[in-house]
């Protein structure tokens, strides 16, 4: 064996090394700081979709790691000094891996030979059609005249035992039964008579076979006959409305792709675009209205991406973008850039303007792609996965690591929370304007592992964040914030500090009654206590965060609403509750850094925040490049490693 490795110690190195090329294995060695660095790479290969074989090398090889390691995902569990075990436990994964992808590339293979089939059926001059147990599912345009309907939309769907005698109904019978019943192979030739639309009858010699059709059982019928088949077909690649590439070329050039992508370093991603309000304007204000809208689109489309890029009209409301860039993470900039330039654009016509809000998709295409179709079914699923249908999103594939330790998870906090091992952190908000009286903390949540080493919240939050102990970890970190906030205010300190409250405690009726006895009993003032409740949460049950909005207003506590902006749903939560901060989504200060989010744009976005008087806060900031411009966007308060990581005393320096 001549292997090429790297050497990978961080999450981000991991990213750039997967995006670079296709690799074969991964070796992973546990970390006294980070016990849990197996199961975070396990679960990084799921997010990026990578079919890699992990093998961990573990001082504790004993038959319980083995099954946690099993149910973390990881191939193998060996010793840290495995000796030649190690060559015989990697030769016969990377066999493994050999054969999985060459299935992947026989699947893909095969979907391109009866998509190449089904485009010479397509336009054959004979007559063909498709049938499963409930009748056609295809008939070329040949079958559709040689039976004298007018289009394949009327014989679609149709038994074709109602075109045949009885005699014949059960000769063809028959072969249906054998194929979907017994599940026998068929290849057999009858000779039929069929009854056309206009009811005249035509002798035909009906050739049956097995056929797949969208990836389903099938029998295919040639009926050939004296009939005089005069048809004109022919063959574009072209939409002739906009001048973009069509669907089955998109559909062909994807199959290419993902052939090429599965021998590796050669990723690609799908950008889905659908026009949520196509329809309603080709409906009310015409055929011509609708047309014109595409067009602009597509103009916009053919400018912005350019060749290697192939952008195409897929269907009525849609369009595809077949981006040839490995990079996800960029990809999904340009996803939302496209979904705001998109949704903003104004089309004249007439004495009004068009526009439609739109939703974007995006999937990657890497050495473990499916077949074309399946990449649009996802990118379906991946717009179709969008709250109200407007906004960016990728298509994650779904992973069953998180479920199985949902009880673990649970178990690991309230027993975290029984013998004291949550620890709380505190990072800065700081003004970007004028100092005030009260020098503003968010409260961190960290949980300790037995060796009193601190765990990835991600491997205990998201398994518990919908479950009862949320409400009790919330409580906790309620009491002991509030416990922290008396005592540095008999030091003669006014901070202000922004709890985080989950979803599932929005739910609970006596929370706030009971933090209200608390402040009460510590003599708090109450305005230095501000909750803090996901958009996402408030968005999932309006209801129930209005409601909890009303009742920390009533207890002259505040309210901060984060991640804004990461839905389509943001103004219309806003609009709702009644919040007193407003912490934008990491993303909007990635955007504005990159360049893909303009100054103006942004002003433009949080105009209405800012009209009703709410502070705004910016998470994420890293440097100091960002700050000029988050200030003329109308940013108040920042917050970020740039000014201070998160610690376990709130002594930041205010300059006082």
């Amino acid at each position: 064996m001549a292997p090429r490795g790297r050497h990978v110690n961080t999450r981000e190195e991991l990213s750039q090394a997967l995006s670079e090329r296709s690799w074969d294995l991964l070796l992973c060695t546990g970390n006294a700081n980070d016990p849990h660095l197996p199961y975070n790479v396990v679960h990084q290969l799921t997010q990026h979709d990578r079919d890699i074989p992990v093998i961990e090398l573990s001082a504790d090889s004993s038959p319980a790691a083995q099954l946690r390691s099993w149910k973390d995902g990881i191939q193998a569990l060996l010793p840290e000094n495995p000796g030649e075990l190690l060559l015989h436990v990697m030769r016969h994964l990377i066999s493994e891996l050999d054969i999985r992808r060459r299935l992947r590339q026989t699947e893909a293979m095969l979907e391109v030979a009866e998509r190449h089939y089904h485009q010479q059926v397509l336009n054959s001059a004979d007559a063909i059609g498709y049938l499963n147990e409930g009748g056609f599912v295809f008939a070329n345009d040949s079958l559709v005249t040689l039976l004298g309907f007018d289009n394949a939309r009327q014989l679609v769907g149709h038994s074709l035992s109602e075109l045949l005698p009885p005699a014949d109904q059960e000769l063809l019978n028959e072969s249906l039964s054998r194929l979907f019943e017994k599940h026998e192979p068929v290849d057999t030739t009858l000779d039929l008579s069929l009854q056309r639309a206009d009811n005249t009858t035509i002798s035909v010699n009906a050739e049956l076979q097995t056929n797949r059709y969208e990836g389903q059982l099938c029998l295919t019928l040639t009926a050939k006959s004296d009939y005089d088949l005069a048809l004109a077909l022919g063959r574009h690649d072209e939409d002739p409305l906009t001048g973009l590439k069509n669907g089955t070329f998109l559909t062909q050039k994807l199959d290419e792709t993902a052939q090429k992508a599965l021998s590796g370093g050669h990723d690609a991603h799908l950008i889905y675009l659908r026009l949520n309000q196509f329809r309603d304007i080709n409906d009310t204000q015409g055929q011509e209205a609708g047309e014109t809208l595409l067009t602009a689109i597509a103009e916009r489309l053919a400018k912005a991406f350019p060749a290697p890029h192939l952008p195409c009209r897929l269907e009525d409301d849609s369009f595809a973008i077949l981006f040839v860039h490995p990079d996800t993470e960029a990809t999904q900039k340009i996803g939302r850039k496209l979904f705001r330039q998109v949704s903003d654009l104004q089309v004249p016509f007439g004495q009004a303007a068009l526009n439609s809000s739109a939703a974007v998709g995006i999937v990657t295409i890497n050495d473990n792609a499916p077949p074309a179709s399946e990449l649009l079914n996802r990118a379906h699923i991946a717009v179709n996965s969008l709250d109200d249908g407007k906004g960016c999103s990728v298509y994650r594939s779904q992973s069953s690591l998180h479920m199985h330790q949902d009880d673990d998870a649970i178990k690991r906090i309230l027993d975290a929370i029984t013998d004291c091992r949550l620890k709380m952190l505190f990072q800065p908000v700081v003004s970007l304007t004028e100092e005030s009286e009260e020098h503003n903390y968010e409260v961190l949540i960290r949980m300790l592992d037995e060796n009193n080493a601190p765990l990835v919240p991600s491997l205990f939050m998201t398994a518990v964040e919908q479950s009862d102990v949320m409400v009790k970890m919330d409580r906790w970190v309620v009491e002991r914030s509030l416990q922290m906030l008396k005592t540095e205010l008999d030091k003669g300190f006014r901070n202000r500090l922004f709890i985080n409250i989950a979803g599932r405690s929005l739910q609970s009726k006596s929370l706030l009654d009971w933090v209200e006895h608390v402040i009460g009993e510590l003599q708090i003032p109450p305005n230095l206590v501000v909750f803090q409740i996901s958009e996402t949460d408030a968005a999932s049950n309006i209801d129930q965060a209005r409601r909890f909005a009303e009742r920390v207003n009533a207890l002259n506590c505040q309210l901060c609403l984060k991640h804004f902006g990461s839905s389509p749903n943001s103004h219309r939560v806003f609009a709702s509750i009644h919040a007193d901060y407003i912490k934008l989504d990491a993303a909007y200060v990635q955007d504005l850094e990159s360049g893909d989010l303009t100054i103006k744009e942004m002003q433009e976005q949080l105009q209405p925040v800012a009209a009703e008087g709410r502070i705004l806060i910016a998470p994420m900031v890293e440097n100091n490049k960002i700050i000029s411009k988050l200030f003329r966007c109308g940013i108040q308060l920042i917050q970020g490693y740039y000014l201070q990581p998160p610690r376990e005393a709130m002594d930041y320096d205010y300059f006082e």
